[in-house]
């Protein structure tokens, strides 16, 4: 009884995420013309769907990146977590950076 398999494979989680990469921003699309029309402005609705909807592909780039890292470096190894941290670090920080000047140049509102 000692099974030690793992309960998800490393391509099972490619693979979900790969379909995510795709179904996100279609789905965002749908769901913010739907939330648009509702709120009587479809194209702002259009948008800021899609740009939700872009959060499949960027978690696809960076699984990417980050199987990149730890197939360079090994799982275990520090150097790898540095250059990870480091990585989504400065990716995290420009995201931030970019919402909040979004965010104060259309005057919070909500979308």
């Amino acid at each position: 009884m000692n099974d030690t398999r793992e309960l998800v494979t490393v391509e099972q989680a490619a693979r979900v995420i790969a379909m995510l990469a795709y179904a996100l921003p279609l789905a965002g699309i749908v769901l913010g013309a739907v939330v648009g029309g509702v709120r009587k402005r479809v194209g702002r609705g259009v948008l800021v769907g899609l740009t939700c909807g872009l959060s499949g592909p960027a978690v696809w780039l960076l699984w990417r990146m980050y199987n990149g890292i730890v197939g360079a470096y090994a799982l275990d190894s520090v150097r790898g977590l540095l250059v990870n941290l480091a990585l989504f670090v400065a990716i995290g920080l420009v995201i931030g950076v970019a919402a909040g000047l979004v965010w104060r140049r259309t005057g919070k509102e909500a979308a």
